[in-house]
């Protein structure tokens, strides 16, 4: 469990993703040195090449821009230049690639890399593949500002390899304001009140041959990837937390179980959990919730069997959890199937 990093860890190259977020500010005739203020980066450090950062300034350079940059397509443009940006061996995997699979298959196992802030975490449901996009390290009022980033560099990235656009689907919590963006960026397939940000594409679109592609290259370019991660950390805290809760989730894992898996007291958990803005409680509901809506939408199970499976008293108490959970209870789920 120790290899991870924190809010606090310095671990992201700054010519790789915080690049893409100066490129677009400076593009756009905005003062480097009030994107850069109090972030703790110096614009003569940056251009070295050898700068590295903590999340935590990261998150001040995105709230710097969102200042500086506020129109609703910030995030947009900001993912369209994400990939395959300044990424080295990473970006010459993801190029590379023989088909969608494989690069999408890049992006997760290298995602300290390419998307250090947000998780992306695969789900197979029949012949769908979904793409779930979950914090990584404590993004706060950032989530969803990166959410609408990572997915636009994936669409464009994924257009420009295959040489056409993809039949994506896009589910968003909510209902977004300046939905005219997301249509134009990312098509008209979107769905609103999923409550997780999450794209699906269809198996027969995951394994068709890319003109680009290049077998030796995406070797070499990936055991250079292993290389680099065998040296630092390869995910966030907080996505490698939320993954122990859901293979635990059938045991009921408690701060105490949590803390024993992670070698350390259950003070020092509190106390890292406290750091990245969350606690044990909102992580548990958190997973719980992604669970039951599962087991609601796609495997139709009764209320009851799934308060049973969560670890609830009875269906009552799921119901009432449920409704502090997403704000709707599970019969409004149910009913829009």
């Amino acid at each position: 469990m120790a290899n991870h990093y924190e809010i606090d860890t310095a671990c992201i190259a700054a010519h790789e993703f915080p690049a893409a977020l100066i490129d677009l500010a400076c593009s756009r005739g905005i003062d480097s040195h009030k994107l850069l203020r109090g972030t703790g980066i110096f614009m003569d450090d940056f251009l070295t090449g050898e700068l590295t950062l903590r999340p935590t300034q990261c998150f001040a350079l995105l709230g710097n821009l969102r200042k500086l940059m506020p129109a609703a397509e910030c995030a947009f443009l900001a993912g369209a230049r994400l990939y395959p940006g300044n990424f080295g061996a990473a970006a010459s995997a993801l190029q590379s690639s023989a088909n969608l699979l494989a690069a999408i298959q890049v992006v997760v196992e290298y995602q300290a890399i390419l998307s250090p802030l947000l998780s992306p975490r695969l789900e197979w449901r029949c012949d769908d593949l979904f793409i779930h996009w979950h914090d990584a390290c404590g993004a706060n009022e950032h989530g969803a500002f990166l959410a609408d980033m990572m997915i636009s560099a994936l669409v464009a990235i994924t257009k420009h390899l295959a040489g056409r656009s993809l039949p994506w689907q896009f589910y968003l919590p909510g209902d977004p304001n300046h939905r005219e963006q997301y249509q134009v960026h990312w098509g008209r397939h979107l769905h609103v009140g999923s409550h997780q940000y999450s794209m699906q594409i269809n198996r027969a679109e995951l394994e068709q041959a890319w003109p680009g592609s290049a077998a030796n290259v995406s070797e070499i370019a990936r055991r250079q990837c292993d290389r680099r991660l065998q040296q630092s950390p390869a995910a966030g805290f907080i996505s490698v937390f939320d993954a122990y809760l859901r293979q635990h989730l059938a045991g009921n894992p408690s701060l105490e179980s949590a803390a024993c898996e992670f070698a350390i007291s259950p003070a020092t958990l509190k106390r890292k959990l406290k750091k990245h803005h969350t606690s044990f409680q909102r992580r548990f509901d958190l997973v719980r919730k992604e669970q039951a809506l599962y087991w609601l939408t796609h495997e139709r199970l009764p209320l009851a069997e799934i308060a049973t499976r969560l670890h609830f008293h009875d269906a009552r108490n799921l119901r009432r959890a449920f409704k502090r959970w997403t704000g709707i209870v599970p019969s409004q789920v149910i009913a829009s199937r």
